[in-house]
């Protein structure tokens, strides 16, 4: 379709397009958000770690073990976390909507991204390339791990129909699930988390 004929298109129908522009950014965002908070919130409580979830996806979400805390004892400062990130689309700008990024609209996408207060990004994506044992352990896992651009992340992918079931019924625990099992994967793998917070202790 050429784009004249698309901006036709958008003419024609843009009563629609804006109502469902402002619709997914404000009660659809706002449901997705609820949804997602009460998820990690449940399993960040029986993990029994530290952490700040918002119902806001703008806001941010992060948790942590409190074992994981720099040694200033700062409560928000943390030698390595979890959180929850949007990736960009394939054009490296981020999606118009939230139901976008979780529907991986051109490229774009959710995950769980392992961070750091304790180093400055030259010295983790540093760590990222040396630690080789414990990262091949975490790649081996399940886990992506790009030191170029300083990534640990656990991938997570939302099925598309599964989301809009979703909302057709307000019930969003099966559609969000893929976030329930990558929690458990950091869980599972936190003996090997606990390797690089180590690590990390040893060159900050």
């Amino acid at each position: 379709m050429s784009e004249t004929s698309v901006g036709k298109l958008i003419v024609r129908h843009i009563e629609e397009l804006e109502a469902a522009l402002r619709y997914s950014r404000g009660p659809m965002s706002q449901s997705l958000g609820n949804a997602l908070a009460d998820l990690v919130d449940d399993r960040r409580r029986a993990l029994d770690w530290d952490g700040e979830v918002n119902r806001d996806l703008n806001e941010g979400i992060w948790f942590a073990p409190s074992e994981w805390r720099t040694a200033d004892n700062d409560e928000e400062s943390y030698d390595l976390y979890v959180e929850f990130k949007e990736t960009n689309c394939l054009d490296g700008k981020e999606a118009d909507t939230w139901i976008g990024a979780f529907c991986g609209f051109a490229g774009a996408g959710v995950r769980l991204r392992l961070n750091t207060n304790a180093l400055g990004p030259r010295d983790w994506k540093a760590l990222l390339r040396t630690e080789t044992k414990v990262i091949d352990q975490l790649v081996e896992g399940g886990f992506l791990c790009d030191p170029k651009k300083g990534e640990l992340a656990a991938l997570i992918s939302i099925e598309k129909d599964k989301l809009a079931e979703a909302f057709a019924v307000d019930e969003f625990d099966e559609a969000l699930q893929p976030f329930g099992w990558a929690i458990d994967r950091i869980a599972n793998k936190r003996s090997s988390f606990d390797e690089l917070v180590a690590a990390i202790r040893r060159v900050r």
